[in-house]
C-alpha cells in the first residue's frame, strides 16, 4: 500500500544522508524475539506496518533516529511474558492503544512534544499478555542520567 506521492521527512538524520523515496520504503517489516532479545535502531527506514512480537523474549524498536514516512505509519506489537520497549522523538505524534492482560501497555512522555499537525504519526497497538510494552517519549539529545547527576553534583560543590 505505498503511494507515490508519500514523501519521507528526514528528521535527526545527517544533513548529507540521501533522503529515500517512498516507492523504495517497505510495507511491512517486523521481528519476532523468542527467550532473546533482539533491538532495531540506528538510521533506519520505518516501513508503514512494523510488527514487534516478544514471546518469553525482549524487543526494543528505537525509532529516534529513523526516517518515518509522511502520514500515518504503524506498529502492531504482541507481548507474551516478555516486553517490547518503543523509542519516539519529540517531533513525531503517537497514538497508542493496548490490550494488557495481567500485564501493561502504557505511554511515558520524558520530554515535550515538538510535533505539528502535519508531522508523522505513529500508531502503536497490539496485546499485552503477562507482559510489559513501554512507549517512550525521549529527547535523543538530552543528557542521560549520569549527566544529570554530574551537573547536578558539580554545582553543589561551588
Amino acid at each position: 500500500m505505498t503511494s507515490p506521492n508519500r514523501p519521507f521527512v528526514a528528521r535527526t538524520a545527517p544533513a548529507n544522508q540521501a533522503v529515500i523515496p517512498a516507492a523504495q520504503a517497505p510495507n511491512i517489516r517486523g521481528t519476532v524475539a523468542f527467550m532473546s532479545q533482539v533491538t532495531r535502531d540506528g538510521d533506519w527506514v520505518m516501513p508503514q506496518l512494523f510488527r514487534a512480537v516478544a514471546v518469553m523474549g525482549s524487543v526494543t524498536v528505537d525509532l529516534t533516529r529513523a526516517r518515518i514516512a509522511a502520514g500515518t505509519s504503524r506498529i502492531e506489537v504482541i507481548a507474551c511474558m516478555g516486553d517490547v520497549t518503543v523509542l519516539l522523538p519529540p517531533d513525531v505524534r503517537v497514538e497508542c492503544v493496548g490490550d494488557p492482560i495481567v500485564g501493561t501497555f502504557d505511554l511515558k512522555r520524558e520530554s515535550a512534544s515538538t510535533a505539528s499537525p502535519d508531522s508523522p504519526l505513529v500508531l502503536i497497538s497490539g496485546t499485552s499478555v503477562m507482559s510489559s510494552v513501554l512507549v517512550k517519549v525521549i529527547d535523543p539529545n538530552a543528557p542521560g542520567w549520569l549527566e544529570k547527576i554530574r551537573a547536578r553534583w558539580s554545582s553543589t560543590r561551588k
